[in-house]
């Protein structure tokens, strides 16, 4: 029996959507949030099925579960009931140990009834699987058609096409009416930015260290060595209350249900008993044989769930990082505009202020994704202190201020961050 790659198993929910009903006589709009002292981003628009769309944020000031309401066809002669509502946790909040739980609570919380899960994506990641073999070379032997698999044949694929030859990155089997689609891909070359070479999503970095898949975050790399971390999806919707359909041995008029609601997903634990579940029925392979019937064909196998398993769990002083989209968007496109005036320019002094802002940035960026802010006057401190932090290395700060204004000429919105002035004291 091969052995796995780490003990930890790093399962997680990648999407948890509910649908749900709002207490008659009582809409909860998002004025009817913020009334109750949340924090609440509200959408200019809706979406195509309802008229209203907004964010709700947490106590830790980042965004955490997102409402679409207000259904655009309601009333008697409408498809839908006035008070029918979609609910999703943000994609970071689904990495918490007690995602499922915790929404579950929310929504009792405020009085919602009739929920039944929507949309919900298990996952788990790994860098090779259980009996050894190598994702990337496992993808390219099923497109030879070593393998076959059952249930789900529909396929849909990503890769490249080179002179050496075809690579796969990404498969997905299902399509638009599966009850489950199954999606194998290489995660790590889809949070990589190919013009910058950052990674996005810090928080699932944060699970691959837990995992001792990583020991660098900001690098996605083992002892030096950049990491390609595979995944493996199961996306499942659900078309009656409480349960899912799914297929036996390959043949849909074989069905078995599946209970599936928020209970199911109460911990990590029950998450992972969940995908080796889906696991034996759709992600299910046979050693192709010409001429032999498929269920007489020998199984590859590829994940063992027989053993004692172990997840992952985080940790209790700072459960996950900051999801680093909206801050370390604008400190990468700040990156990015800086080095390219600073190519651009001759000037001596001009250079060394864009190169002393780049290289003040890439050092912040270091530990950016641990910091994982808690609210809005911990973020200001922050920023004060990386300002503070470059500017003790600046004697000219007019120059500086000039080099960051022809800069976002682009996206001037950034420099509200930034105070500049001549007179400007840093703050510490």
């Amino acid at each position: 029996m091969g052995k796995r790659y780490t003990q930890k198993r790093c399962v997680n929910l990648d999407w948890l959507e509910v649908h749900a009903r709002e207490p008659i006589g009582q809409p909860h709009t998002a004025d009817f949030f913020r009334e109750r002292g949340c924090e609440v981003l509200e959408r200019e628009y809706g979406t195509r099925i309802y008229r209203e769309m907004f964010v709700i944020y947490g106590s830790d000031g980042l965004p955490a579960i997102e409402v679409r309401r207000n259904p655009a066809s309601s009333g008697l002669n409408g498809i839908h009931d006035a008070e029918e509502t979609h609910i999703r946790l943000v994609n970071r909040m689904c990495y918490y140990d007690d995602a499922a739980e915790s929404l579950e609570k929310w929504l009792k919380s405020y009085d919602y009834t009739d929920v039944r899960l929507s949309r919900v994506d298990i996952c788990l990641d790994f860098v090779t699987f259980d009996f050894g073999d190598d994702p990337a070379k496992f993808v390219q032997r099923y497109f030879k058609h070593k393998y076959s698999k059952y249930n789900g044949g529909d396929i849909s694929s990503h890769g490249k096409d080179t002179w050496e030859g075809q690579t796969w990155n990404s498969i997905k089997w299902g399509n638009e009416k599966s009850v489950v689609s199954t999606k194998m891909y290489n995660k790590t070359l889809e949070l990589k930015d190919t013009k910058s070479g950052l990674f996005s999503k810090p928080y699932i970095r944060q699970a691959w260290l837990l995992c001792g898949f990583i020991d660098d975050m900001q690098h996605v790399t083992l002892q030096g060595e950049e990491v390609n971390v595979w995944r493996v999806e199961f996306s499942l919707k659900s078309a009656a209350k409480g349960w899912c359909p799914i297929e036996l041995n390959g043949k849909p008029s074989n069905k078995y249900s599946l209970r599936n609601d928020l209970s199911v997903y109460t911990g990590r634990d029950k998450i992972l008993t969940m995908f080796a579940s889906l696991s034996k029925h759709y992600f299910h392979f046979k050693k192709y044989k010409q001429g032999v019937r498929k269920d007489r064909c020998p199984d590859k196998k590829l994940f063992d769930f027989s053993t004692i398993q172990t997840t992952y769990k985080l940790t209790t002083d700072r459960a996950v990082c900051g999801d680093g989209d909206k801050n370390m968007q604008k400190f990468n496109r700040l990156l990015q505009l800086l080095q390219q005036y600073d190519m651009s320019k001759f000037d001596d002094n001009l250079k060394t202020a864009a190169e002393t802002i780049i290289n003040a940035i890439r050092d912040d960026n270091m530990f950016a994704d641990l910091r994982n802010p808690y609210n809005q006057a911990e973020r200001a401190i922050m920023r004060a202190k990386f300002m503070r932090d470059v500017l003790e290395h600046v004697e000219n700060k007019v120059i500086v201020a000039e080099v960051l204004k022809e800069t976002f000429k682009v996206c001037p919105n950034i420099l509200s961050y930034f105070d500049f002035s001549p007179n400007a004291k840093s703050e510490g």
